[in-house]
């Protein structure tokens, strides 16, 4: 009885690796048209911790439009300035997604 139900459990294991080598494949197959986006993404992920790392870059990096073009950059500025707080504002009427809880509001306990 025992090494029946061994041998069954053992079948059962059989196919359930077997499946997930499949769904592992099929996963491969159909997330190959993401690869290219994803690899964009990561290297943009990277690049950004860099200059996190070595923020004299980032001044230069600023510093070079204001120079050149100090009309366009305070334009862009203000731009820029006018979508954060536009965006600070609209937070309080869209939702979190489920199980986010934002900074400002702590998780009720």
């Amino acid at each position: 009885m025992v090494a029946h139900r061994q041998a069954q459990l053992h079948h059962r294991q059989g196919e359930l690796q077997a499946r997930s080598r499949h769904l592992r494949a099929r996963l491969a197959d159909e997330s190959q048209p993401l690869q290219r986006t994803l690899s964009l993404a990561d290297t943009a992920r990277d690049r950004v911790r860099w200059l996190a790392a070595h923020p004299q870059w980032l001044v230069g990096i600023v510093a070079v439009p204001i120079l050149l073009r100090p009309r366009r950059a305070l334009a862009l500025g203000l731009k820029l300035w006018w979508g954060w707080r536009l965006v600070r504002r609209l937070r309080a009427f869209i939702p979190p997604p489920p199980g986010i809880h934002p900074p400002w509001k702590p998780p009720a306990r």
